[in-house]
């Protein structure tokens, strides 16, 4: 595969003749196991037939749009899915701004509007639905190919647990904690990325154990409130990351907070980003801060055990 490019509209890509388009369309948050596999078989495609590979996705979130009060937390904000979707090998994604007006496009206008026509190959997954109230399933759109003159590959779910891999089910895993469940949907651990902002200082002054104070994403979604085992990536040094309102101090804002083990590095200014594997202990209220800087001390040891672990 040759470098990565994004694009904001479909005149960007060039794309030529419908009959040298394979496309994929998707939200793709997180880009999991099942999304890989949607991603895998454009990519199979392509090197079979030497189209042009494209994989269509939406920004912001559709829900975002149709439905406000339910729009979820982002599991890879944009920056990260284009990455993720890079990585699994798609050359070209074209971005969508989902808005009102696209959310009401039937299902073969939007396909016409991405330059799908006769000869081209579309690959979906097989749960996709598009179109006003999602009224434009697999079927449908299998009937428009056959009418159209383009191939439909539907990628079966990949299971995990005997049911489909979701970004519902791995965002429900994430809300209670369960991240080593969630990186199994995944595929690998749940990142959590952002710069290192200056922070009060308890963790150094107060608590006896410097802390990187992340800036995440205002979309992000976050693990359960608590202490984790993290591995800062990619470098896989272990360490502790903290996610929580610091009871035992007032409360507050939800903070983000990590430890990397042995690593005295001024970290202020850069970028950061741990792979979440394992819950180490909920958050809880401590009398006071020896109590607390007791109990941090405890949780180093457990990450050390896991470091050691593997």
């Amino acid at each position: 595969m040759t470098a990565f490019r994004k694009a904001l509209s479909i005149e960007e890509l060039h794309l030529g003749s419908p009959a040298e388009l394979a496309v994929t369309v998707g939200n793709f948050d997180g880009v999991h196991r099942g999304h890989e596999a949607v991603l895998a078989e454009l990519v199979r495609v392509v090197e079979g037939s030497g189209r042009r590979g494209v994989a269509v996705t939406f920004d912001p979130h559709p829900l975002a749009v149709v439905a406000p009060g339910r729009a979820p937390r982002l599991l890879a904000p944009l920056d990260e899915r284009l990455e993720l979707i890079a990585a699994a090998g798609v050359e070209d994604v074209l971005v969508m701004p989902f808005t009102a007006e696209l959310a009401s496009n039937e299902g073969d206008a939007f396909l016409r509007s991405i330059g799908v026509g006769k000869g081209s190959h579309v690959v979906l997954g097989y749960d996709f639905h598009m179109g006003r109230d999602r009224s434009s399933g697999i079927e449908s759109l299998r009937d428009l190919g056959r009418r159209v003159g383009f191939d439909l590959d539907v990628v079966p779910a990949v299971l995990f647990e005997d049911e489909a891999i979701s970004s519902s089910r791995i965002r429900a895993a994430i809300s209670r904690g369960d991240v080593a469940q969630a990186g199994s949907m995944l595929g690998r651990p749940y990142a959590i990325r952002g710069a290192v902002v200056r922070g009060d200082g308890i963790g150094g002054r107060t608590l006896g154990t410097p802390t990187a104070n992340i800036e995440t994403h205002a979309l992000k979604l976050l693990p359960a409130d608590g202490v984790y085992f993290v591995r800062d990536l990619p470098a896989g040094r272990p360490g502790v990351l903290y996610v929580g309102r610091r009871p035992t101090f007032g409360g507050g804002e939800r903070r983000v907070e990590a430890h990397l083990l042995d690593v005295e590095a001024d970290l202020y200014g850069a970028e950061l980003t741990v792979g979440v594997l394992e819950r180490i202990r909920a958050d809880r209220e401590f009398a006071d801060a020896a109590g607390l800087s007791a109990q941090i001390v405890e949780d180093i040891a457990a990450a050390r055990t896991l470091a050691a672990a593997g």
